[in-house]
């Protein structure tokens, strides 16, 4: 299983001005597209981990939340909006209560042409577990079995902060509630070329568990030749050497 490290990879975005893309068109929109009340473009799975999470299923076409926390939830937008198992997030029966219940994987699918570096940005509640690419979903038992690792919670959010959500309020959330009304996380990996699935797995306790991604939706950069690349990677040892020389 290999994992990318964000911070790494967001520095390599950045050098290779990929970060972000002004005007690019994403060939994966904003989740809650579509216009309808649900998502053509993401399906979610989701299982119990705890005994009192009975509850399982799948969506080939996930919810469109309707009713968001306002803070601590980025704000639905007509062309961005959060995704769930139904419009309120929320599974019936279950407990607020911020335990590890339910499992959600929100699955997309992507076609390359070639190796692709990825980039977006995204928000969940509760928990985030990771993203893959490729892997199985299990439609009868609502289980998904992860492929390739490109983002773990540490990777995402930095040590320490593995077991925050990822929205906009001081106490729990891994952003500042001064954050709002950007209340994302940035990512970006190397997508090698093929076809895809890409799947972001959350946990929460089965009340206003949902999914968010936005940025342009996912933006897709072809990776530069070899030569360049190598350019780079002598360009990342030298910022490493001078933080290194700093704290000398």
């Amino acid at each position: 299983m290999r994992t990318t490290n964000t911070v790494v990879a967001l520095s390599l975005a950045a050098l290779l001005g990929v970060a972000s893309v002004a005007g690019a068109a994403p060939i994966i929109p904003n989740t809650g597209t579509g216009g309808g009340s649900t998502d053509p473009n993401w399906s979610i799975l989701w299982h119990g981990v705890a005994a009192d999470g009975p509850s399982f299923g799948f969506e080939a076409n996930a919810s469109i939340v309707t009713s968001t926390p306002s803070p601590p939830w980025q704000p639905n937008q007509s062309d961005n909006k959060w995704i769930g198992v139904d419009s309120d997030a929320s599974i019936s029966g279950a407990s607020g209560d911020g335990s590890h219940r339910y499992e959600y994987a929100f699955t997309t699918n992507l076609s390359l042409a070639s190796d692709t570096f990825v980039t977006g940005a995204i928000g969940y509640d509760n928990y985030f577990i990771g993203g893959f690419f490729d892997g199985s979903l299990n439609t009868a038992t609502g289980v998904y079995t992860p492929g390739n690792q490109f983002l773990t919670p540490t990777g995402l959010l930095g040590p320490g902060n593995e077991n925050k959500a990822g929205f906009c309020r001081d106490s729990d959330g891994f952003l500042p509630s001064s954050s709002f009304p950007t209340c994302t996380v940035d990512f970006g990996f190397l997508l090698p070329a093929g076809n895809h699935t890409l799947t972001f797995v959350i946990q929460g306790d089965g009340i206003t568990d949902a999914f968010f991604l936005n940025q342009e939706g996912i933006q897709l950069h072809p990776v530069p030749e070899p030569a360049t690349l190598s350019l780079l990677g002598l360009g990342l040892a030298g910022v490493a050497a001078r933080r290194r020389a700093k704290k000398a």
